[in-house]
């Protein structure tokens, strides 16, 4: 697995100051939720923040090969790009203790609607899209005095041999604690891409239980919600101090 052991670009300093100027996120799930792949659960609207706590430490998997350190403290990342509105919600807690963890940044990365990452030569199906010097989809925030981070993003669309993912690196006391992917529900997934922004393109080729990072940690699925075609995917990330 992937993980770095500095991060030079974002400091423990920088941190505590977007902490204090970020909007605090709103808690929709209790640690460790995963929305799996049952239908009913996937688009279930009811809060999860009643559940009892079940502290775990986030599995690692590899940072892939679209990882940028472009280190925009920001919320909003969508950066005007076409897709079904998602909000994402990451909560990060002490692994053994579950108790939130304040001024951790999170660092994240996807795909747009059409599988396409920020940042990067030689992608799409015909390898021939550059968005060398685009920024698009990628964000880092600080957690506030809940643990909290929200992001306003938009689906992640899918490419070839991969089910849809999130990218995450969680940064503490200028060091990566975790570096690893999150879900989404396949039920929920085939609602957002029968939207505008992705019909075209059609369903993808891999489900969670065919790729193989999904499949070998399933703790790793969202809980994922829906209303009037927007979406919530709310996950909580456990690291150890």
């Amino acid at each position: 697995m992937n993980q770095n052991s500095s991060v030079p670009a974002i400091t423990r300093r920088r941190a505590l100051y977007f902490a204090a100027v970020a909007p605090a996120g709103v808690a929709l799930a209790a640690c460790g939720s995963s929305g799996g792949d049952d239908p009913s659960a996937a688009l279930a609207t009811t809060s999860t923040a009643s559940q009892t706590p079940d502290c775990v430490f986030t599995p690692e998997e590899i940072e892939g090969p679209f990882y940028a350190n472009v280190n925009l403290m920001r919320r909003d990342i969508t950066d005007n790009k076409a897709g079904a509105p998602l909000e994402l919600q990451l909560r990060v807690v002490d692994a053994d203790t579950c108790s939130p963890i304040v001024d951790a940044t999170v660092d994240i990365w996807h795909a747009d609607a059409d599988g396409v990452y920020s940042a990067f030569p030689g992608q799409g199906d015909s390898a021939s899209i550059d968005t060398s010097g685009e920024s698009f989809l990628r964000g880092v925030q600080a957690t506030d005095v809940d643990g909290l981070t929200t992001f306003a993003s938009i689906y992640p669309g899918w490419y070839r041999g991969r089910t849809t993912h999130v990218h995450v690196k969680v940064h503490f006391d200028d060091n990566t604690r975790v570096t690893s992917q999150l879900y989404f529900p396949d039920q929920v997934t085939a609602v957002a891409y029968a939207t505008a922004s992705y019909s075209a393109r059609g369903p993808k080729d891999t489900s969670n239980e065919n790729d193989d990072f999904s499949a070998a940690n399933p703790a790793l699925r969202m809980t994922v919600t829906e209303s009037g075609g927007s979406f919530v995917a709310v996950h909580t990330l456990g690291i150890r101090r």
